[in-house]
């Protein structure tokens, strides 16, 4: 059912929008389209955030993006806008989206990226034929209020293991523990991790807590072989690692006595 309107007479009644400041022309005004353009004014200073990063048709082929900012973890990206960005013809879906560096994408068909492994900002779908633009529908939701990771906002999730698991790239940031455990556990990094994919181990049960890297190696100290597990079993003892540009795992925090699998 379609959303009803207050009463007239309440509507008759109002003075202002409490949340907006926006206020209601009232009646028998004189000169009203002063009035009208006061009303106008409260309205565009209301919804001015809302035009930030949305993306407009030009004509044809051609889309506009309006400037606006973005947080990437604690920094501020600021896009300054742009216009004349023509898309290919024929396409039912074409994702837009700003990746991390505050660059416009316009050539992905398929859809948008994994955000655990691409962060970006997703702007709007759209659908062109015969050299025109047929729809663009707004992606948006979900970006205009965000809590940058790492100022405290966002907290980090931790994850009890009592028996063994594989990790995925999605679960970037988070830390493991074996607390609980009554025997070895055994947990495995993802393959072919991003980049910057990272994860926190930490000994919570006195039993052997080990890190599998696959087929990669885990390097620090104690050894660089691929294809060996890390391990600790004392409580306390507690192990960070970053995927690095090579596809192995570079170790960015220690405390105790991790070793290398024989």
């Amino acid at each position: 059912m379609a959303e009803v309107y207050p009463s007239n007479n309440e509507l008759l009644n109002m003075q202002s929008d409490s949340e907006t400041g926006v206020e209601y022309i009232p009646t028998g005004t004189s000169p009203y389209y002063l009035q009208f353009r006061k009303l106008l004014y409260r309205l565009l200073l209301a919804a001015k955030r809302a035009n930030d990063l949305r993306v407009y048709d030009e004509g044809g082929l051609d889309i506009g993006v309006k400037s606006g900012k973005f947080w990437l973890g604690t920094e501020l990206i600021s896009y300054e806008g742009s216009s004349g960005n023509t898309l290919a013809d024929d396409k039912e879906h074409i994702y837009i989206y700003l990746d991390s560096s505050g660059s416009l994408v316009t050539n992905e068909y398929s859809s948008f990226p994994d955000m655990a492994t691409t962060p970006h900002i997703r702007l709007a779908i759209v659908a062109t034929s015969s050299g025109d633009i047929d729809s663009i529908t707004d992606s948006r939701v979900g970006h205009n209020v965000v809590m940058p990771y790492g100022a405290g906002g966002v907290k980090k999730t931790i994850e009890a293991h009592t028996s063994d698991d594989t990790l995925t790239a999605s679960e970037s940031g988070s830390v493991h523990t074996n607390l609980g455990a009554t025997g070895t556990v055994t947990l495995t990094l993802p393959a072919s991790a991003p980049q910057g994919t990272v994860f926190g181990f930490a000994v919570q049960a006195a039993q052997e807590l080990r890190i599998d890297p696959g087929t990669a190696a885990i390097r620090d100290d104690s050894g660089q072989t691929a294809d060996k597990y890390k391990s600790a079993d004392a409580i306390g003892e507690c192990l960070t690692v970053v995927a690095d540009s090579n596809g192995d795992w570079a170790v960015i925090g220690k405390n105790g006595a991790w070793t290398e699998e024989a």
